[in-house]
């Protein structure tokens, strides 16, 4: 579209230039052709009043001196240009440097070598070629246009796909002090560090982490990240915690399954484990699968929570331990309570505050001692 636009302009700044050129032309042509008619008609005027030769020779001679005369008089200089044409001139050089201006605003030579990159985002890592190809074209691109951020950010998505962590990581980079602190970009520099530090976290992706979770308190991804820095640390309280408040956070069946798994297992480390109470949950069948079990330990007859687990109905029948590893806040453990009750309660508005037509099973009033409590068994039935 631009090339034709050019192409007019130009064309348009040819005409500008030959339009002149061509009225000088046609004028000295014309008035030529005049004063030739008007030689020739006089010299035959001539020859018809008189038969004598040396009259006619010397007639001939004055209208030819005449006519030459006037020639010389009326012709206009072929190179000399009005001040309207001088304009005219001006403007044939201003519009095609107008046009060219405009061509370098509005384009970008180049641009086509990357259009479609977003396929990077739906490639799937097998695509190895098409991924190189992208990584290629997206690497010379940035290479000459080192403020595209969105470039950055999918060269850092070819990079993750090719299993270049260090790369991904140092696009992902140049994406976020472009952009800032996107929530996205963070998320996957944060995924290419981990992954290129082989689940090590350095103070920048602590960092990382920090503004993810200021944003989203509970982001799955990144606290099981955290947890399992925790874990490496061998400190496995805060491992369990971080756990819990992911597994808290997903809907996902699969995700709360490794999650819980993960829980116990680290569970298995700690040689003295606080004390608390195992409930196993189960329900008839038709439980609706769209709901979420709420597991809580509160004082007796209601009141803020002690400890709190989070599970889709789906995963119904499952097993859920409730203690300081489970509680809402270091300030409120179950370790600090005289008595407390059990309740767990199937939702299908998926809050905790209890609603009409939500199912609900009991505990009696209990109390943490030197002994471990009996295991629970809460079958939640309809209202």
């Amino acid at each position: 579209m631009f090339a034709s636009i050019g192409i007019f302009l130009g064309l348009l700044a040819a005409a500008f230039v030959a339009w002149p050129l061509r009225s000088t032309a046609q004028s000295t042509t014309r008035h030529d052709d005049v004063m030739r008619a008007l030689y020739r008609a006089r010299v035959d005027e001539v020859e018809a009043e008189t038969d004598d030769a040396v009259l006619l020779e010397e007639l001939h001679s004055e209208l030819g001196a005449v006519l030459l005369s006037e020639q010389v008089a009326e012709q206009a200089p072929p190179l000399t240009l009005t001040p309207s044409s001088r304009w005219l001139v001006v403007l044939a050089l201003i519009i095609p440097l107008l046009g060219v201006s405009l061509y370098l605003q509005v384009s970008t030579p180049g641009l086509r070598t990357i259009q479609g990159a977003q396929a990077v985002l739906s490639a799937s890592a097998d695509d190895i070629a098409e991924l190189q190809s992208w990584q290629i074209r997206l690497s010379a691109w940035v290479a000459d246009h080192p403020q595209d951020n969105n470039s950055w950010y999918l060269l850092g998505h070819a990079y993750l796909k090719l299993d270049l962590f260090a790369e991904a990581a140092e696009a992902f980079a140049s994406a976020s002090n472009i952009a800032g602190d996107d929530l996205n970009v963070l998320l996957y520099w944060l995924q290419a560090r981990y992954l290129r530090d082989r689940g090590i976290l350095d103070e920048v992706s602590r960092s990382l982490a920090d503004k993810l979770l200021a944003e989203h308190p509970n982001f799955p991804v990144v606290l099981e990240m955290l947890a399992l820095d925790a874990f490496r640390r061998e400190d496995y309280p805060a491992s369990i915690r971080l756990l819990h408040r992911a597994l808290s956070s997903t809907t996902d069946l699969n995700q709360q399954g490794i999650f819980a798994t993960a829980i116990e297992q680290v569970r298995n480390n700690i040689d003295t484990p606080p004390p608390g109470v195992t409930v196993e949950v189960s329900a008839p069948d038709g439980v609706p699968g769209e709901a979420t079990v709420f597991v809580i330990a509160r004082p007796v007859g209601g009141g803020m929570p002690y400890a709190v687990v989070r599970r889709s109905a789906g995963a119904v029948p499952f097993s859920a331990r409730l203690d300081d590893l489970a509680s809402m806040s270091e300030a409120r453990l179950l370790s600090s309570a005289e008595a407390f009750e059990v309740v767990v309660r199937l939702s299908h508005a998926g809050v905790a505050v209890a609603q009409p037509g939500d199912w609900q099973w009991r505990s009696d009033e209990l109390t943490l001692g030197s002994s471990e409590l009996p295991v629970l068994r809460a079958q939640l039935l309809p209202p």
